[in-house]
């Protein structure tokens, strides 16, 4: 029964991550590097401490990109999509990690928080205002987390935003390509059997 149950939250989970991370970087006619770019920036701005801001910021750089300059313009709902990396169940262990980055570049090895500590913290700064809507709770929230954790936050994001950004363009580059090589491929079979059906049909009449 375990087993079962199982195996069905592994195949919703598997749907959901295919209808809202993976679906959006096929829905453009765009070359692969559109949707790649937009995976790039949604998981940079997703690995910062700035939820609750992260989508105006994307559409403003959007917008910016595309006016100023357009040849790196990329794929704005493939960059929400990927955004969502950080929600309100992975924000406290993304936040855990980014504030011990955050204190190893800075040379405090014997910094005692931990990961209970940090998300009693986190919840107790959360919870702070019980009347704000659920985005800006969120927001409201997370300025008091970086005032509270601020250049450890801050610096401690970076690596991360900058290295997964790089892995998930270059992964994403190479998937949307290899699934538009595998779309050509049936395209020009296709054609291939309808020009082989005409020419049998041609060679039948005469």
């Amino acid at each position: 029964m375990s087993e079962s149950r199982t195996s069905r939250v592994s195949r919703k989970l598997g749907r959901t991550f295919r209808r809202r991370l993976i679906a959006p970087m096929f829905s453009s006619r765009r070359p692969p590097e559109y949707a790649a770019r937009g995976v790039g920036f949604g998981v940079f701005w997703a690995f910062t401490p700035l939820v609750g801001a992260q989508i105006a910021i994307l559409f403003g750089l959007w917008g910016l990109i595309r006016t100023a300059a357009p040849r790196f313009d990329f794929n704005p709902i493939v960059a929400v999509a990927w955004v969502w990396l950080t929600n309100v169940f992975t924000l406290g262990p993304i936040y855990f990690v980014f504030v011990k980055t955050g204190h190893f570049m800075l040379g405090r090895w014997d910094e005692p928080l931990g990961y209970d500590t940090f998300t009693a913290r986190l919840n107790e700064m959360m919870s702070l205002y019980p009347d704000a809507g659920f985005l800006d709770k969120i927001w409201l929230g997370t300025v008091s987390v970086l005032d509270a954790f601020g250049l450890p936050l801050f610096l401690g994001c970076l690596p991360w935003a900058i290295g997964l950004a790089a892995l998930g363009y270059f992964w994403a580059l190479r998937f949307v390509r290899r699934r538009h090589e595998r779309r050509e491929v049936r395209r020009r079979e296709q054609r291939q059997k309808i020009r082989a059906a005409h020419h049998a049909a041609h060679d039948a009449a005469v």
